[in-house]
């Protein structure tokens, strides 16, 4: 037990100190594809040296350490490398949901008072705009000289990210560089593929990315790829189920992480049967309850994700992320559960009635810093004096440590005087053969 942000929690011994550090861990890649999107092909070294140039570039348009920088895009190598030179620079990305009105983007703009934006489509806001799309340039370029590195501290702003806004508009999480750098290092720990472990002789990884990268978890897998040596294939346009299932047969896609609206959608396609998904080894799923009716389907269609392809995570964006992950065996041994806590992850349930159901509280160093232009008040009823995150999902734990989300703190229907959780009556209906989603 150690203290940071004022509070005792779990930390590692050792983790990097900044995001020029972590870049620097992937030179052992140099030939290696990163991205792919479309017949576009960028390698490690490529993009490395497009960063640099992309960071020269963002402080030309006078971008300086600690300016808040709003990105508005859909997934694409200039986002990817608008981020990492953003973090360079020592500015602070501000992620928005590309699909947002023009309403919520206002509400952003106003909110978060960013310096510049950088935008895929033309916006009408009172501050700089550029376009995404000029950063193109910085892959075709000579590349530049690395900087020095901008140092901050651990509790200082690196990100801001977006909840969903499902109780009004969207709220603005700030994360810590600590938050960024300990939620992959969480992840890279559990899966034994910590980089200092790597080398250029290891296998690389495929992953297939359909989810959002201003989300949380598109930003995790973005991020966990490139720091161990991955292969990141993007979609283009829209998500369509077909397409997906081309683009797994064409790059031989091992890892496809995936909301359960997509694995659906996915598996009913009438082109399932006819794929090449041979490649196909692992297929994380969470952003929404995973249903045991779900993970049966895709054992009988997948068999061979039977044993150690499937996992289902539970987190979320003011958690910095992932606070549990069950692989394939603990779905098998604790159906319907989302797993143990990461090593520096604490979760306890306030308040449990007489099944052992509460509120979920966690304590992670990836915790958010909290919401900005939120009251003390306010912040205080999310995350606790002693670090505790108040998560408003209901759930219990087993005495080996397993969690079992149980619904939402609010998403109960009263019937006859008994409070019984939606997600209970959607596990139900979803087992209904004639039901696919």
């Amino acid at each position: 037990m150690s203290t940071y942000g004022g509070h005792p929690g779990l930390v590692y011994d050792r983790t990097p100190n900044s995001f020029s550090e972590l870049m620097a861990g992937t030179e052992v890649w140099t030939d290696r594809t990163f991205l792919v999107h479309g017949e576009r092909r960028v390698t490690f070294a490529g993009f490395r040296a497009a960063a640099q140039a992309a960071r020269a570039y963002l402080a030309d348009l006078g971008i300086r350490p600690g300016d808040r920088v709003l990105v508005f895009g859909y997934n694409s190598p200039e986002w990817v490398v608008a981020l990492w030179a953003l973090w360079l620079e020592g500015a602070v990305p501000v992620l928005a949901n590309r699909w947002w009105s023009g309403a919520e983007i206002d509400h952003a703009v106003s909110v978060l008072a960013p310096t510049h934006v950088l935008a895929d489509t033309t916006l009408e806001v009172p501050v700089p705009v550029s376009p995404l799309g000029e950063l193109r340039a910085v892959f075709d370029g000579p590349g530049a000289e690395a900087s020095p590195a901008v140092e901050s501290d651990g509790d200082a702003a690196a990100l801001v990210l977006f909840t969903s806004g499902s109780s009004g508009m969207p709220k603005a999480v700030e994360l810590s560089r600590r938050s960024v750098i300990y939620n992959q290092h969480d992840i890279m720990q559990r899966t034994g593929r910590l980089p200092h472990l790597l080398d250029d002789d290891s296998v690389q990884v495929v992953s297939l990315a359909t989810t959002p990268m201003f989300h949380v978890g598109g930003l995790s897998s973005l991020l966990t790829h490139f720091l161990t040596g991955g292969k990141i294939v993007m979609t283009e346009g829209r998500f369509d189920a077909g397409r997906i299932l081309a683009l797994i047969e064409r790059e031989r896609i091992q890892v496809w992480g995936a909301v359960p609206t997509m694995a659906i959608r996915v598996l009913e396609h009438p082109d399932f049967a006819s794929r090449d998904l041979s490649s196909l080894k692992s297929w994380p799923l969470g952003g929404a309850p995973v249903t045991t009716a779900l993970l049966d389907r895709i054992r009988t269609k997948l068999p061979k994700l039977r044993e150690r392809g499937l996992s289902n995570t539970w987190g979320m964006t003011e958690a910095g992320g992932f606070l549990t992950v069950a692989d394939a065996r603990d779905l098998a041994t604790h159906p319907g559960t989302v797993g143990r806590p990461y090593p520096v992850v604490e979760i306890r349930i306030e308040n449990p009635n007489g099944d052992g159901v509460g509120e979920v509280l966690a304590r992670s160093p990836t915790v958010m810093n909290g919401y900005v232009g939120a009251s003390p008040e306010q912040a205080a009823e999310t995350v606790d004096a002693d670090g505790w995150l108040h998560s408003g999902d209901l759930g219990h734990l087993t005495e080996d440590g397993y969690l079992f989300i149980d619904g939402r703190s609010k998403d109960v229907v009263i019937r006859g005087g008994e409070n019984i959780a939606c997600p209970h009556v959607e596990a139900a209906i979803a087992t209904h053969p004639h039901v696919v989603e």
